[in-house]
């Protein structure tokens, strides 16, 4: 008999990112195992809400949510949708995981207490870079975390998806325990013929050479990614003469302020920004050709870009002691270096001058850990959870 899980998330479609990859893949591969799984995600329209099931991920209940002035980020407010509670009462969840320590984790706490079922919660994000990032304001995110954590600390089970990312909850004040879960990548590891046919697209599309070293970013183009840390690295590389573009996949509100920066910069010549690019075999073609993935954000708690760019047999640059360095081993499956331009600049140069480069492509494709393996540990646990909570019952 299947059992039902319910993931909830206060962001989807337009607004894609890491979390909602995450939630999307859970279901594919749960589905796999036999589970019945939904996934409430708040409304960014009827029209909105369409586009993302016909394009992004079907099947989806929209619940209420409220625009927030000048932001495309919607409040989600499952709490005043009774056709919520109708959906869940018919769907008798065994279940309950949130992704967000928002609005849907507080429901889920209030529904789930009512009616006996377990809570899980993910922690993702390293929320308090984000509200001062979007508040530019100490008190308010002070508030804002007081919030979140009052909803986190009332949850049993909780997961991180590194070891870093669960030292970094236990700052934000959480004192119970706290499960690592990884998440993986849908991408499979490319032969070294499908890479070098994907790499060729780009070349075709953007009119690189090639012997041109390609550097790589995918994601949110926000300044809590640290991507002017990287147009400084490549502004250094250019002044010492190396031959380089630097390739920024992705959108986001801060997207025209980072072009107008490349350009007083004077690096519009070295510089693609692509916008956001949801074709997953697209996205693979990108980091396929590409030389070098960089990613100098220590906001990140996992960096599934990684596993992405290493199922392409390209390697990440990342700052030493972040949570996304956790997941490689310098000079062997990626590289890991201090966060200083000169540093970085440094080590690109080392990078493609050693003859041990072509070895660390081959083997950073041992970092790749798939959905498969990540939903097979997500499975056990929650049957072990429902498990726990039957016999308390009892």
């Amino acid at each position: 008999m299947s059992k039902t899980v319910v993931l909830g998330i206060d962001a989807w479609y337009p607004q894609v990112d890491g979390v909602t990859n995450v939630v999307a893949n859970y279901r594919t591969e749960l589905e796999k195992k036999d589970w019945n799984c939904a996934i409430v995600a708040p409304s960014y329209g009827k029209k909105r809400d369409k586009q993302g099931e016909e394009e992004y991920c079907g099947e989806v209940f929209h619940n209420r949510s409220l625009a927030v002035p000048f932001l495309s980020f919607r409040n989600s407010t499952p709490g005043t949708d009774v056709k919520l509670k109708k959906y869940l009462d018919e769907l008798k969840p065994d279940i309950l995981h949130a992704h967000s320590p928002f609005a849907i984790c507080a429901y889920f706490v209030r529904y789930a207490k009512k009616r006996g079922i377990p809570v899980v919660f993910t922690f993702h994000t390293k929320f308090k870079d984000e509200f001062l990032r979007v508040t530019r304001s100490r008190f308010i995110t002070y508030i804002m975390m007081k919030a979140i954590m009052r909803n986190v600390n009332k949850v049993k089970y909780v997961w991180a998806v590194s070891n870093s990312s669960a030292k970094t909850l236990r700052e934000y004040g959480y004192k119970g325990e706290i499960k690592v879960m990884r998440n993986g990548t849908d991408m499979a590891v490319s032969s070294a013929e499908e890479t070098a046919r994907l790499a060729s697209e780009i070349e075709k599309e953007y009119g690189i050479s090639p012997d041109e070293r390609i550097l790589l970013y995918t994601g949110r183009v926000v300044s809590v990614k640290n991507l002017k840390f990287s147009f400084a690295v490549i502004a250094e590389l250019k002044r010492r003469g190396l031959r380089c573009r630097f390739i920024v996949v992705g959108g986001g509100d801060e997207l025209e302020a980072h072009k107008k920066t490349v350009e007083k910069m004077g690096l519009a010549d070295a510089i693609i920004f692509t916008g956001y690019i949801g074709d997953r075999e697209k996205l693979r073609a990108f980091y396929a050709r590409a030389d070098l993935f960089l990613l100098p954000s220590v906001f990140d708690t996992f960096g599934l870009v990684l596993l992405e760019a290493a199922s392409c047999r390209t390697p990440s640059l990342v700052p030493a002691g972040s949570c996304a360095a956790e997941i490689l081993t310098d000079g062997e499956t990626g590289y890991c270096e201090k966060l200083e331009v000169p540093l970085w600049a440094d080590k690109i140069q080392n990078i493609f001058e050693s003859s041990d480069y072509g070895r660390v492509c081959k083997n950073c494709t041992s970092i790749v850990y798939t959905w498969r393996d990540a939903v097979a540990d997500a499975d056990a646990e929650y049957s072990r959870i429902i498990a726990e909570n039957n016999a308390k019952k009892r």
